[in-house]
């Protein structure tokens, strides 16, 4: 197995693990809405770095399979969304603020909303 195949099977167990991931939908700009497994780290709540003082925003690190079928292999930080649940369980959709890392196996990415 090459080092490639190796990181896509390591990141395959970590995000199909029901005891860390959840799922969410992933909404490409001009493709295909999926729904993939993701693990969530969900962070506290900030002054939007825009308005600092006057709103307050969510953020949320998400790490995503890179692959085709399970999960996506280029992520549009302009216009790509996910759907996902705030811990209340209400449905929120966030925009991709940051690509954190992202290798053959795995893309860890912010999200904001």
């Amino acid at each position: 197995m090459s080092f490639k195949d190796n990181l896509k099977a390591d990141a395959r167990t970590f995000l199909n693990t029901d005891e860390f991931a959840e799922s969410l939908t992933y909404i490409p700009h001009g493709g295909t809405v999926k729904v993939i497994k993701a693990v969530v780290t969900r962070e506290r709540i900030d002054p939007a770095s825009g308005n600092f003082g006057r709103s307050l925003k969510n953020e949320a690190e998400v790490y995503i399979m890179n692959d085709d079928t399970e999960g996506v292999t280029a992520i549009d930080k302009t216009n790509d969304r996910v759907l996902l649940k705030e811990l209340d369980g209400d449905e929120k959709e966030a925009r991709i603020t940051e690509i954190l890392s992202g290798d053959e196996g795995i893309w860890h990415i912010r999200v904001g909303w």
